[in-house]
């Protein structure tokens, strides 16, 4: 690894913004790097979104499921890497039907559920576990599909109050 004193002058155009650097690779050659390359190379390009779902769009989230994620075009599937819900449930929670789901368009298994969140009767913001499929045919990251929040089974039918639904993901070529 090189030491500092093995970089060349530094120009105040090679650190532009505080976001590009001089880095030297196993070879010995020094280059100017960048941290959105470096976080791109490292991270895959990890995106967030936020999205806050009113309570009547709760009401219909299985005949009306509502996008989270546009899809991304031809060979690029979501992977979502992480998904927390806060429902403010100042009211009655909500109604039979109440398992929500992460799901991408046209497939068989939700990337994330939570058979609770909609059942909370005080104010919470919980961190959802990923599934893992189990079935030989079973699918979950689909290319050039959307991926929505939507519940299990049908409509749930009373109570509750808007939700905010907050992702980590990342697309990926497949």
């Amino acid at each position: 690894m090189g030491q500092f004193s093995n970089y060349p002058a530094a120009t105040d155009a090679d650190y532009q913004n505080a976001t590009t650097f001089l880095i030297q690779n196993t070879d010995g050659d020094t280059r100017l790097a960048s941290l959105s390359g470096l976080n791109s190379n490292i991270f895959g390009d990890i995106q967030t979104t936020f999205l806050t779902i009113t309570k009547a769009s709760v009401l219909t989230l299985n005949s009306v499921p509502v996008e989270l994620i546009a899809a991304q075009g031809a060979g690029k599937a979501i992977e979502i890497m992480s998904v927390s819900v806060r429902n403010q449930s100042r009211f009655l929670p909500y109604a039979t039907n109440t398992t929500l789901q992460i799901l991408t368009s046209g497939a068989t298994d939700a990337q994330f559920d939570s058979a609770g969140i909609l059942l909370t009767t005080v104010s919470a913001h919980w961190k959802l576990a990923a599934n893992e499929p189990t079935g030989a045919t079973d699918t979950q990251l689909i290319a050039n599909a959307a991926v929505n929040v939507t519940v299990e089974t049908g409509d749930p039918t009373a109570g509750g109050d808007d939700i905010e639904v907050y992702a980590m993901y990342r697309v990926i070529d497949i």
